[in-house]
């Protein structure tokens, strides 16, 4: 048991390192040109303040789906709260934007690329919005001040979560439109960037395994040497 929690703590710790290293690499590669700074997570979020109609439009979009909520599990909420929080900071200079919702709705909007039973009411959303009003965009979220929608829709080019903040008066505009434009209004994360990238770590790992074995066959020698020396005076 001892070994094998050790184990899963030595593999956790490989995917947080190799999480750091991508992130490098995709700053090194500009993948963040809109990023106020290096950061420890990925994928970012996308960040695209706009106006549509006039009024003003924050969308956020994230790759893959929204996981499943885990209330029992505060390791795992922790993680999931520290990535939703950087890659939502991280992602854009919040303050180059003097727009500040005094009263917002905040529709997250699941894409889904099959017809899966899911659903969508996950209590992880409330990361984003936590995340979100760390970005000054929205004041306190208090149920008059913000309210929350969630929407899903067929994608077969992937599953991605898409989140748009806007006033509230334009609430049921903004639903219309989103009902429509969902399909050319969603971003997701360019594949061919992160799988280069990934073909690059694998690289890097694969050469620190050969130098680690070569360190060690040489230490191993050394001994083996001084034993000799020591055996035979």
């Amino acid at each position: 048991m001892d070994s094998e929690k050790k184990m899963l703590f030595e593999q956790l710790k490989n995917i947080e390192e190799m999480k750091v290293y991508l992130m490098a690499r995709i700053n090194r590669l500009g993948g963040n040109n809109d990023a106020i700074g290096s950061t420890s997570v990925y994928p970012m979020a996308r960040v695209k303040p706009m106006f549509i109609n006039g009024y003003p439009v924050f969308q956020f979009s994230y790759e893959g789906a929204l996981p499943l909520y885990k209330e029992a599990d505060r390791d795992y909420l922790a993680m999931i709260r520290h990535y939703y929080y950087r890659a939502t900071l991280d992602a854009y200079d919040f303050s180059k934007i003097n727009i500040k919702f005094d009263k917002s709705a905040i529709i997250i909007a699941h894409h889904y690329e099959n017809k899966v039973i899911r659903d969508l009411d996950n209590r992880n959303r409330k990361l984003i919005q936590d995340a979100i009003r760390h970005t000054g965009l929205i004041g306190d979220d208090s149920w008059w001040r913000v309210w929350n929608v969630d929407v899903g829709f067929l994608d077969p080019r992937g599953n991605h979560v898409q989140v748009y903040v806007v006033p509230q008066e334009n609430f049921a505009e903004f639903i219309t439109y989103l009902q429509s434009e969902h399909f050319h209004l969603a971003h997701i994360p360019e594949a061919t960037v992160k799988g280069g990238i990934l073909e690059k770590y694998k690289a890097d790992i694969e050469q620190k395994n050969v130098e680690k074995e070569r360190k060690q066959g040489e230490v191993m020698s050394h001994l083996l040497e001084g034993a000799s020396n020591d055996f035979w005076g």
